[in-house]
């Protein structure tokens, strides 16, 4: 009596396929573009929906302008304490989420940053009066650094 067996080889292809796979896993997949070095940029407003009865008390999302990237972007992780904001800036956050044109250069920052992902996105509830359209909320950044 034979007994058969079979012995499947993977294929040279195979093995070149499962090194790619496990070599690009180990990357960052563009999550952290900017974690090696700082990005300089200034703090020009905030997130109308959020925080604003008390703008130095953390609970905020600030827009901030990255130089380099050309862009603005919201952080809803900005740490309070880092600048004493003029609460009168926060006054008509019902039409204008902008610092005043004189102040858009008075709080310059370096930031080490990366995108949110989809789980760590802040979509707060903004209430119907408030003006909504002047920035993209879905531009969010996780601050992991920031200086003055």
């Amino acid at each position: 009596m034979q007994v058969e067996t079979s012995v499947r080889r993977t294929s040279p292809v195979s093995i070149i396929w499962m090194l790619v796979f496990i070599f690009n896993s180990c990357k960052d997949n563009g999550l952290c573009t900017t974690c090696d070095n700082f990005s300089d940029g200034f703090v020009i407003g905030f997130d109308p929906c959020t925080g604003v009865e008390d703008p130095n008390g953390g609970e905020v999302g600030f827009l901030i302008h990255v130089n380099s990237q050309k862009d603005t972007v919201v952080a809803y992780n900005f740490p309070a304490g880092i600048y004493d904001f003029p609460p009168e800036y926060f006054i008509n956050y019902r039409y204008e989420c902008f610092f005043p044109d004189s102040a858009l250069l008075d709080f310059p920052i370096k930031i080490k940053y990366r995108p949110v992902t989809e789980n760590e996105k802040n979509h707060p509830v903004c209430r119907g009066d408030i003006l909504t359209g002047q920035f993209n909320p879905e531009d969010q950044i996780k601050l992991l650094t920031i200086t003055k």
